[in-house]
This record gives structure tokens, C-alpha cells and sequence, in this order.
């Protein structure tokens, strides 16, 4: 997958100065589900556009760029959640159970999931968040 503006992801968000250098930076931007296949993606996209790029999963990632912070949790756990997304100008929120589960798994991972998020989000005031779904909501 080739994202042909990272910008896109986030229309709408004011662009921040960067102090010291030439150009505009969309800032601190959080990725939820950054190991997954968009997550990935959207990954690479926003690297050079962010003067941070905050990335959560379950699993295990490593930072491949001075500007991404990984971070390593599950999105069931709110106090967390809210602490990621300190400081946060954006959240692009792709974490979730992409494929056929049992009820139970996909209402923590995509419904209680989501809902961390978007409380954390007003919590934190964070301007802006784009949310995206598989077709396995519920």
C-alpha cells in the first residue's frame, strides 16, 4: 500500500511550525495499530511528516526513525491509553480485532478499544481523530 499524502490522513489539522527549521510538521501524531498492515503503512507515510509519531500495538515494534516513540499495550487499558496520548495533535486509530472472533473479543478490542481512545483523546484535549474500521465491528 503507497499513501500518496500522508497529510491526507489528517485533513483538517492545522499544520504546526517546527521552531528552528524551514517547513511545517503535522506535529504529534499517535497510531494505534501501528504493527498491522495499514498501521505499517500509514507508519512510513507520516514519518517525515510529524516532529513525532507515537506508535501503539499489543505487540511488539521497534523504532525505526528518531522520530517514533513505540509503546507497548493493549487498548483495553484506559490509563494507558490516556497517558500515550499526551501531548497528542492527532490519533489516527487503526487498533482493533480485524478478523471473525467470538463476540466477547471483538467488543473489548473494538468497541472498549475505541472508546479508550476517544475518551483519552478528550481527556488529553487532542484536536483531532480519525477512525478507521474493518468490516468486523461487531
Amino acid at each position: 500500500m503507497q499513501l500518496t499524502s500522508a497529510r491526507a490522513l489528517v485533513i483538517g489539522l492545522p499544520v504546526v511550525r517546527q521552531s528552528g527549521r524551514m517547513g511545517t510538521s503535522l506535529g504529534t501524531v499517535v497510531v494505534t495499530g501501528a504493527a498491522g498492515r495499514v498501521g505499517s503503512a500509514v507508519r512510513v507515510g507520516l514519518r517525515g511528516e510529524v516532529e513525532r509519531l507515537v506508535l501503539v500495538d499489543r505487540v511488539e515494534l521497534a523504532a525505526q526513525d528518531a522520530v517514533e516513540d513505540v509503546r507497548q499495550f493493549d487498548l483495553r487499558d484506559a490509563e494507558a491509553v490516556t497517558a500515550a496520548l499526551a501531548g497528542a495533535d492527532a490519533v489516527v486509530h487503526l487498533g482493533g480485532v480485524p478478523d471473525e472472533a467470538p463476540l466477547p473479543d471483538l467488543l473489548d478490542g473494538n468497541v472498549l478499544g475505541t472508546h479508550n481512545v476517544l475518551e483519552g483523546a478528550r481527556r488529553q484535549g487532542v484536536g483531532r481523530v480519525l477512525l478507521a474500521s474493518s468490516n468486523r465491528p461487531l
